[in-house]
């Protein structure tokens, strides 16, 4: 019986084509678009978690700016040398190492592009640097104190940045001219690190940073949390610098602090395309209703001959529900097919922008709830529609037109 009634309803989508697929697209772009947002949205907030718990949930990552409220403060408030030098005599903390980063042009051969250019510590640092940062030598060597003209580059940027490779020992022009005497690997969880690694005195001049530090990070001690780190960082550093809890012009955070403040934030942009999403929804589900009644009253003698013939009040209901499910339906497996492309195209993008690797979330309950829910919403619509139908006395839907 089900079958029957699928088919009587394919072939009367088949004679009403043009007004059968306007219907189809309102439900196409809400389920199209709740399919997009949640692959992206949940494959980035994959990527983003699953480079940050690389780093072991060891670190602890100190910035200016903010206080731990979430409020700004003055931002020519600075990291110094004087923080890492408190921040290393914490008890909970290893070691730690600051950086600085800027972007400026950048010219290789003949192309010309704007890169990020990034200073470490060298010397008896160079080791805590590499450790703390993520920082792995893949080709070469990694930079020294007394290296002037010499710097490192990401392999990622090596490779893709420019139009031609950037090579080992080849030079490129930050103002000056700089050798690049190594190739480097990074998790990508610490913003900012990609690009052309030089010395910290050397960077300062490139990018007039003569003393402050963009970002310090810490190792945690074994044996303590990187949350009680965390913490004992904020008191040192508010003794040190003579402010009150509450006022902080820096902000400490863990990669789980990170992770949730990502997250809170693409809650708030998820909620805000959901909505749209729903309202696209909302004016298909309206779509087809409107065509549903329209589809009752063009076939108001159909409905009469197949009452006369012995067809029930649940079989003729029946038969426009499943019409406008499929309607729904159709609409969203559509609807999910180009939604996934959307995600996989801003998977590109994403990886040419942010050093993190990411994969737009697709599984088979992603796909087959869409279309199911765009099933349900059809439905719903056609529920009234096919109750009016239903209702059609079999003499007087005879007598209609």
């Amino acid at each position: 019986m089900f079958l029957d009634f699928f088919r009587l309803s394919l072939n009367s989508l088949r004679h009403r084509k043009r007004r059968s697929w306007l219907t189809i697209i309102g439900t196409l772009i809400g389920i199209m678009a709740v399919v997009s947002l949640v692959s992206i949205g949940q494959g980035l907030e994959n990527s983003v978690e699953s480079e940050l718990n690389q780093l072991g949930g060891n670190q602890v990552f100190i910035s200016p700016g903010g206080d731990v409220s979430g409020r700004f403060s003055d931002t020519t408030f600075q990291l110094t040398e004087d923080d890492i030098d408190t921040i290393e005599r914490t008890q909970s903390i290893e070691s730690a190492a600051g950086m600085i980063s800027g972007n400026i042009q950048a010219t290789y051969r003949r192309d010309t592009e704007f890169i990020t250019v990034v200073g470490l510590p060298t010397g008896q640092k160079s080791g805590t640097a590499q450790e703390v940062f993520g920082l792995t030598v893949e080709d070469g060597r990694y930079i020294r104190q007394n290296d002037q003209t010499s710097a490192i580059i990401e392999t990622e940027v090596a490779q893709d940045k420019f139009e031609d490779e950037v090579l080992l020992r080849s030079k490129i022009t930050l103002e000056d001219e700089y050798r690049i005497v190594g190739t480097y690997s990074t998790s990508g969880a610490v913003q900012g690190i990609s690009g052309v690694v030089m010395p910290m005195d050397k960077a300062r001049e490139v990018l007039d940073k003569p003393e402050e530090y963009g970002m310090i990070t810490a190792q945690v001690r074994e044996g303590f949390t990187s949350e009680e780190a965390a913490e004992e960082i904020r008191e040192n550093l508010r003794n040190e610098r003579g402010v009150e809890e509450g006022s902080e012009d820096f902000q400490v955070r863990t990669a789980e602090d990170i992770i949730r403040s990502f997250q809170n934030q693409l809650s708030i942009i998820r909620g805000v395309l959901l909505g749209i999403g729903a309202i696209s929804l909302l004016v298909g589900g309206i779509g087809i209703m409107n065509t549903m009644y329209t589809s009752v009253t063009e076939r108001t003698r159909e409905i009469g001959v197949m009452k006369a013939i012995g067809a029930t009040r649940k079989q003729i209901l029946a038969l426009f529900m499943i019409e406008s499910g499929i309607v729904g339906m159709i609409g969203g497996l559509i609807g999910a097919t180009v939604g996934i492309g959307i995600s996989y195209i801003a998977g590109i993008l994403i990886r040419q922008t942010v050093s993190i690797p990411f994969t737009p979330y697709v599984s088979a309950e992603l796909i087959l709830g869409s279309i199911v829910f765009s099933f349900v919403v059809g439905i719903i619509s056609g529920t009234l529609p096919a109750r009016k139908a239903a209702r059609k006395e079999p003499v007087e839907a005879l007598r209609f037109g």
